[in-house]
């Protein structure tokens, strides 16, 4: 017999441990997508309690039901949807500030739904002195509360056991008449009809004010009407506090007082940027051992196919193109999880909210507020999401500025085509004193994207007509040791994301190259292998570099070559031949795929290792020139490009969506091109 099923909507403030519950609950158990129509992310996760099989959706986090951003709009409306479909609200609640997060619950409260409420942050209130009568606090309220530590579990299952008990709350403040006088009439009353037509009114999701005439002049503004309701919620919290909570002169958190430190102007900036390049020297770092057993797995499955395939198109589709696209996939997880991990380690211990405060005072200086910083710290993992935060920003200018410059901060799709270049620029065993100059490499990568995404800040700021309304606030979470656990899933879904997103699209480009760089007009690939052959005979070659000269000469001659050699003279200034064009091209889509493309281009597919395709490469030399094609002053120049080129699709997509016009995804096109092409022609002409 199946389970019982039930719906659960998890809502609450944010930072107050929502998605630490969120993931305690669901575990591995749980998906990502869109909710209906918008591109905001959605977590939905199933869990079992008794005979009762739960879905819990997480809704993002929100100060209040009356929304201020589009962001909050659509958490609004979402919420209004849950009446429809037959949820109960699991509500998470600060336990050192009830005041503010009991705002919130006395809305949702107020719906008329099954509620059950989760107290978080027990054991920072305990050092705070504040002391929480949870008795009192339930009776008051009318609905369960379970007091648990999202961080390690506790109480998480008695939650569990009591959601059954969840009943309609009998806390319920709506009431017109006493909350503005008996002046508004508009046929409401503090039943729900009432409260849903008094809610949408307020958060100007009512087409028309018709209804609203018998309104005197003041009350018939919905911002200050709402700040009269919420007024009148406050009082009727600081009374239920008041019973509930006792304070007895606890100690502040501990790890304040290295806020002296964090958030100091020079120490502060001197302590980040440490930070960021133990990162990205962890990058390295740790990472370089499972790419190796990654490598030699990959080989050895290469070698295997190798000994039994027989010779044929099949073997060459298997392991010059699917092989070489998976490759290009799992090699990079190890570094792509590190990043994520390392960036997720920051945030969950306080750490990252500093960051974002002591880049607030360098942006407010060009015109930027400190909101702008969320999109620009997440595009260094991945833009699209980062361009999707922006939602939260109440400024429609800001807002445009954010989303024009984050693709500009380099997201982890640019990390496998960093390390790749930059092995063969500087060797593995290289050193800055006690510091690996790689890694050192990496950092100064990142240090130049963000410094391109700030200036070109400033530039949209001083041409865009009109000012910035928006503010930054900001909660400073206490130091604390990450959940491990939510670390682990945080780490896990972001890394498959990337094998099952931007895998799909490097395996099918590899698959598609693989075709063009194998095959060409009527027999033009067996002519120019004939041809190759002569030359090789006449010019008396050993076997190896007479492979090598017809490998060359046929690729020439396939459809790649010749696309290459079309767009080579555009990019002849950057230093670049037409194999990279064609890597250029390729990874537009995504621009991990130009370590694939390469790895097609330069025939080490087969061998399966990172390792054979930088030999292949380090020794490539101009046919025309005998000299190396990848000098010092062309690998730079591609890093350079890679820093400030677009070559993300995805990117556009989302920019699009997001300013619902072509106009601004075409200026970021050609911006982004230019800039890149302008300084990588300048790069290499300075080295050359």
């Amino acid at each position: 017999m199946n389970p019982e099923k039930q719906f659960l909507a998890l809502v609450g403030n944010p930072n107050i441990g929502k998605s630490s519950l969120f993931n305690q609950l669901t575990g591995l158990h749980q998906k990502v997508g869109n909710f209906a129509g918008v591109t905001i992310e959605k977590k939905t996760g199933h869990f079992k309690g008794g005979s009762v099989q739960y879905e819990l959706t997480d809704l993002p986090g929100a100060y209040s039901l009356v929304p201020k951003s589009p962001d909050e709009k659509v958490v609004f409306k979402e919420i209004l949807a849950t009446i429809q479909q037959n949820r109960t609200f699991v509500v998470v609640i600060d336990g050192t500030n009830l005041e503010r997060n009991l705002l919130l619950f006395s809305q949702i409260a107020d719906l008329q739904q099954p509620c059950i409420v989760a107290v978080t942050m027990g054991d920072v209130a305990a050092k705070r002195g504040i002391s929480i009568n949870f008795e009192i606090l339930e009776k008051s309220l009318g609905c369960p509360i379970v007091p648990i530590n999202a961080r390690t579990g506790d109480g998480i299952p008695m939650l569990i056991d009591r959601l059954p008990e969840s009943k309609i709350p009998v806390f319920r403040i709506f009431d017109p008449a006493k909350a503005y006088g008996n002046s508004l009439v508009l046929n409401q009353s503090n039943d729900l009809a009432g409260y849903l037509k008094w809610l949408n009114w307020v958060s100007d999701l009512t087409p028309g004010k018709t209804a609203h005439t018998n309104l005197n002049s003041i009350e018939s503004d919905p911002k200050l009407a709402n700040a009269k309701e919420t007024i009148y919620r406050y009082k009727v919290i600081k009374t239920i506090v008041s019973r509930v909570e006792h304070k007895s002169g606890g100690k502040e958190d501990s790890g304040y007082w290295f806020d002296k430190i964090a958030l100091h102007p020079v120490l502060g900036f001197l302590l980040m940027f440490f930070v960021l390049l133990v990162v990205f020297e962890g990058i390295f770092q740790l990472a370089s051992y499972p790419m190796e057993w990654i490598e030699q797995l990959v080989g050895f499955v290469g070698s295997k196919l190798d000994q039994l395939l027989p010779s044929g198109i099949l073997k060459r589709f298997l392991l010059e193109g699917v092989l070489a696209g998976i490759q290009g996939i799992v090699i990079f997880i190890p570094q792509i999880a590190i990043l994520f991990g390392l960036i997720g380690l920051l945030e969950q211990s306080g750490y990252m909210a500093r960051v974002m405060v002591i880049l607030d005072r360098l942006l407010g200086k060009i015109g930027l507020s400190g909101r702008a910083i969320v999109p620009l710290v997440s595009g260094v993992a991945c833009a699209v999401p980062a361009i999707l935060s922006t939602r939260s920003m109440t400024s429609h200018r800001e807002r445009l500025i954010a989303i024009f410059v984050t693709p500009l901060m380099s997201c982890s799709a640019r990390l496998p085509v960093f390390t790749l270049l930059i092995a063969m620029l500087i060797p593995g065993k290289s050193f800055f004193g006690p510091i690996p100059i790689q890694g050192l490499l990496l950092f100064s990568l990142y240090l130049i994207g963000l410094a391109g995404a700030v200036l070109s800040a400033w530039v949209l700021h001083k041409l865009l007509p009109g000012k910035n309304t928006g503010t930054f606030l900001l909660e400073i979470p206490p130091y604390q040791i990450p959940n491990w656990k939510n670390l682990g899933i945080s780490v896990y879904q972001k890394s498959l994301s990337f094998v099952v997103e931007a895998g799909k699209i490097i395996l099918a480009i590899s698959v598609i190259l693989w075709y063009l760089a194998g095959f060409g007009p009527g027999e033009s690939i067996q002519n120019a292998g004939k041809m190759a052959e002569t030359e090789a005979k006449e010019q008396l070659l050993s076997s190896e570099e007479a492979e090598r000269l017809v490998s060359s000469r046929q690729l020439e001659a396939s459809y790649a070559g010749i696309a290459g050699r079309w767009i080579e003279p555009a990019i002849k200034p950057m230093g670049f031949d037409w194999k990279i064009g064609v890597a250029l091209i390729s990874s537009f889509a995504a621009r991990e795929v130009f370590v694939g493309t390469m790895s097609i281009l330069y025939a080490s597919g087969s061998d399966g290792e990172p390792e054979v395709l930088r030999s292949k490469m380090e020794s490539a030399k101009d046919p025309a020139t005998g000299m190396k094609v990848f000098t010092p002053a062309v690998i730079t120049s591609l890093l350079v490009f890679y820093i400030f080129a677009m070559q993300c699709m995805s990117t556009l997509a989302v920019s699009y969506r997001e300013t619902g016009s072509w106009k601004w995804p075409f200026l970021q096109l050609v911006y982004m091109t230019g800039l890149s092409f302008g300084l990588s022609t300048l790069v290499y002409h300075l080295l050359a």
